[in-house]
């Protein structure tokens, strides 16, 4: 079962040895309890394509995306929208991909674990945990 949707900003922390207490929660919970939205894949694979060791980077994070399970963020494009037009009207915006990454945790009802406490928390109803 589900509990948690990883940010990718944790998830590189984790990846890159920078948070030790990520990491230790990580293993704690399980991997059967963590998922990562798909628009994340785009963004690990971005940071991938960006480094010093592209295909060897994109062969890692493949391995790590048939590990754990990707929720499918389309299915809170409504809730996203939604959201964005109360931040536009409020002039409080975040990003796109924060916004979906997000609202896929909020629309399944998982907690968003995120170094990004900022921004999410503008996101009504999230609930967010710090693995820091």
């Amino acid at each position: 079962m589900i509990r948690f949707i990883l940010d990718t900003n944790v998830l590189i922390d984790i990846l890159r040895g920078r948070n030790q207490n990520a990491l230790e929660r990580f293993l704690e919970m399980g991997i059967d309890h963590c998922a990562i939205a798909d628009i994340s894949v785009f963004e690990l694979l971005c940071g991938a394509a960006n480094s010093s060791c592209p295909e060897k980077n994109r062969e890692n994070m493949g391995k790590l995306i048939e590990q754990i399970q990707v929720i499918p963020s389309s299915s809170a494009y409504w809730d996203a929208a939604k959201n964005k037009a109360r931040l536009k009207n409020s002039g409080t915006l975040i990003e796109d991909v924060d916004l979906l990454i997000g609202c896929t945790a909020l629309h399944f009802d998982f907690t968003l674990v995120t170094g990004n406490i900022q921004h999410m928390q503008r996101i009504e109803g999230l609930k967010i945990e710090p693995w820091d």
